[in-house]
């Protein structure tokens, strides 16, 4: 477990909040099932719309009960267009078949449903009742609450700046339940819906229409992405992290196709239409199961490069990324190491201590002298006293800086690197990434950015979102099978209906 010099973890117990929802599940049961077993002692079952014919002479002698001592009927309502409505008390536990001929064309048209008592609750067709505004009322509910959760932890790690894969994950949470949270009160504020029919509909369609909205925005992105690629390429040279952009622009465009066709392939399929059903909600839920954890490593990333920290620190690490043909640091990396001398002085003017510093990087096979060298020659001609440069000269990736650089940290200090406050300096697009492997290090951190070219950016969020993916694929495949399940549930309640 990680700790700071605090003693502190933000992190541990991160996700035991959501142990809440288990008395909330069971406390909407219980309030849901009162209020519809006292809701559905009736029940109001109208005639088909999608029938012809007039039912406006309908009567109650015209109903008949398969069983009786089942349900009553009490009451025949009259509506528009010659409907009808028959209005049906409970009597006792038990299951009824009860029809009546079509008014006008007589017997041979026969309209009926099939009825189910349970505790004094009368269930048409084994799903539809009464009461159903109760339960868009707990879905409502279980929803923004679960939205409230996963804004919890983004606010709780923000606040410890502790950015990371936790961050994304609780920002993928929080904006997929936060779009359903608006959807469904929308759709409760309609109050159009005659049966739990309607609401399990639009639980299947939610996803879809996630999709749909966001369809114009994520192509336009797309496009952009595929943009900054050619120009970080044209900048860069081509090398495969370089087109990252475009493959997952590929990837993308090719699920989205199949969404979209999903229906007319399958009809060549061997696949029944409840199959065809359920599949295309599986992937409209993959769909937007991957564009919020997406939109949320945007943000994160976005909201890590913009964290500056208000204290003092005890070390600063600046990240190495390559040096001049004379040994000079490119400008990328000066920026880094300039970044690293502002703050200093600022927390010096401020009253903090002067901070060691520690440039990260080794020696490339193209280079003179190592990154670390370099950084703390220019450290040096700045006017920085060399008592105050610790040098790390063996890294060659970001995780390599930050675990080196502990070490380095820990034996110039002679204690700890949890009982000590340590910064690092970075280029904006990396540094979320510092922050990953500094906690894969086992080191609590702080970020600053220094500025760099735009195009720089789309790759950077990408390339977090498939680090997410890959190191975190346990845990996002168990969330989307969980999610999954529950849509396709939802279908399958929508097929018996």
């Amino acid at each position: 477990m990680i700790k700071d010099a605090h003693g502190n973890n933000p992190t541990k117990g991160l996700w035991l909040r959501f142990l809440v929802l288990i008395p909330v599940v069971i406390a909407m049961i219980i309030i849901s099932q009162a209020y519809i077993r006292s809701k559905c002692a009736t029940y109001d079952a109208w005639t088909p719309v999608y029938m012809e014919g007039d039912y406006s002479n309908l009567s109650l002698e015209d109903v008949k009960c398969e069983h009786a001592g089942v349900v009553e009927p009490v009451s025949v309502q009259r509506g528009a267009n010659g409907a009808a409505c028959v209005t049906f008390k409970a009597l006792s536990d038990g299951e009824t078949m009860v029809s009546f001929g079509n008014v006008q064309k007589g017997p041979k048209d026969e309209v009926w449903w099939d009825f189910r008592v349970t505790q004094g609750a009368i269930i048409e067709g084994g799903v539809n009742f009464s009461g159903w505004e109760s339960v868009h009322i707990c879905v409502c509910v279980f929803i923004a609450i679960c939205a409230a959760l996963f804004a919890s932890v983004v606010v709780r790690l923000w606040r410890a700046s502790w950015y990371g894969y936790e961050m994304v994950a609780g920002g993928g949470g929080f904006v997929f339940f936060a779009f359903q949270s608006a959807f469904f009160i929308l759709l409760y504020l309609r109050g159009s819906y005659l049966e739990f029919a309607d609401i399990a509909y639009d639980i299947t369609n939610m996803v879809s229409w996630f999709v749909y909205l966001t369809f114009l925005p994520m192509g336009i992105l797309a496009v952009l992405v595929s943009i900054s690629n050619i120009w970080l390429i044209r900048h860069e040279g081509m090398r495969p992290v370089n087109l990252l952009g475009i493959a997952v622009s590929v990837v993308y465009a090719i699920v989205i196709f199949l969404w979209f066709h999903w229906w007319n392939m399958g009809a060549d399929l061997p696949l029944s239409f409840e199959v065809l059903q359920v599949v295309d909600s599986v992937l409209a839920v993959g769909i937007t199961f991957g564009e919020c954890l997406l939109l949320s490593t945007i943000a994160c990333a976005w909201l890590a490069s913009l964290h500056v920290p208000r204290h003092g620190m005890d070390y600063l690490v600046v990240l190495g990324c390559g040096i001049r043909s004379d040994g000079t640091p490119s400008p990328l990396l000066a920026g880094r190491v300039d970044r690293a001398l502002a703050f200093d002085q600022e927390r010096i003017g401020a009253g903090d201590a002067p901070v060691t510093f520690v440039p990260s990087g080794g020696q490339g096979p193209d280079e003179v002298m190592s990154e670390a060298q370099s950084m703390k020659d220019y450290l040096l001609k700045k006017g920085v006293d060399s008592n105050r440069v610790v040098m790390e000269g063996k890294s060659s990736t970001t995780q390599e800086n930050m675990a080196f650089s502990r070490k380095v940290i820990e034996d110039h200090a002679g204690m700890n690197a949890d009982e000590l406050s340590i910064a690092f300096s970075t280029t904006n697009y990396h540094v979320f990434r510092g922050y990953v492997c500094a906690h894969q290090a086992g080191m609590v951190v702080e970020g600053m950015a220094s500025k760099t070219k735009a195009y720089f950016w789309p790759n950077a969020f990408l390339r977090e979102f498939a680090g997410l993916l890959v190191t975190q694929w346990k845990g996002i495949l168990q969330t989307f099978l969980i999610i999954a399940v529950v849509y396709a549930f939802a279908e399958y309640i929508l097929i018996l209906s």
